[in-house]
């Protein structure tokens, strides 16, 4: 009785589906196409125009970090700390985030116009609580909003700060405890740019990925090309080699050498 009961009413869900779904099966079986405009792209792209919006503006837009400095959009690698500002960047004099003091963010202060925030990037995690406590209070008494973060966070920060016409300022300390990842570096440049389009080799900076059009680049450079003659010269010596043994093969009167030499090979 039971399964009578659940199958009638199983038939009875399905012809209200069916009699419902022959009205207007649009919904059901039809689709219709949003058309996007180019501000609808997704995030990894997203990164990638903000890059090449900044280049084209000519702002300031930091690309990458390491323990020895920071790399800029525009390939250039910057050593030690730096004090970034909407379309210049400066060398900054701080030895260790215990020298992150209200005297060497005195630069920022002398702007004028004032900047609305200063973005602090004070190297590792561990050193926000120790770093806020000195420079909090002179930028409350100067009305300069504070971000105050890891390094690797901070960049970011004054990147989308940067792109967004504020006028903002960065004082960036690289980081002393960094481990990067294999994973995280393949996601870092793949923000950036796909690797199937990329004009060079990001782990060698200035070697494409085709060699022909690097050994042209460099014979109208007058480069010193020694090492490719020399390695041009040992291929064909191979080359003859190679084809005076063929030729030796062909004759009916070195069968003797012939067998000597294949059971050379067999033996190496």
């Amino acid at each position: 009785m039971l399964k009578r009961v659940l199958s009638s009413t199983n038939n009875y869900g399905y012809k209200l589906i069916r009699k419902c779904s022959t009205k207007d099966d649009g919904a059901m079986t039809g689709y219709h196409m949003i058309p996007t405009g180019e501000s609808d792209l997704g995030w990894q792209t997203r990164i990638s125009f903000l890059s090449k919006d900044m280049q084209e503006a000519q702002k300031q837009c930091v690309r990458g970090l390491s323990s020895l400095g920071f790399r800029m959009t525009d390939g250039s690698f910057l050593y030690g700390p730096i004090a970034v500002f909407p379309k210049t960047v400066l060398s900054w004099r701080v030895l260790t985030t215990d020298d992150i003091t209200p005297e060497s963010l005195s630069l920022f202060f002398m702007l004028q116009p004032k900047i609305d925030i200063l973005v602090v990037g004070c190297g590792d995690r561990k050193n926000v609580d120790s770093v806020r406590k000195r420079i909090a209070p002179i930028l409350k008494e100067h009305r300069i909003g504070l971000e105050l973060m890891p390094t690797e966070d901070a960049i970011p920060t004054f990147n989308y700060l940067n792109s967004e016409d504020r006028y903002v300022a960065a004082a960036l300390y690289p980081p002393d405890d960094m481990a990067v990842k294999e994973n995280e570096y393949r996601e870092a440049l793949n923000n950036f740019k796909s690797f199937d389009e990329l004009d060079e080799n990001p782990l060698t900076k200035g070697v494409s990925f085709n060699r022909t059009e690097d050994l042209i680049k460099e014979l109208w450079e007058g480069k010193d090309l020694s090492w490719f003659y020399k390695s041009r010269l040992q291929i064909e010596e191979k080359i003859k080699e190679a084809t005076e043994e063929r030729e030796l093969l062909k004759k009916p009167e070195d069968r003797r050498k012939k067998n000597h030499m294949i059971e050379d090979k067999k033996e190496h």
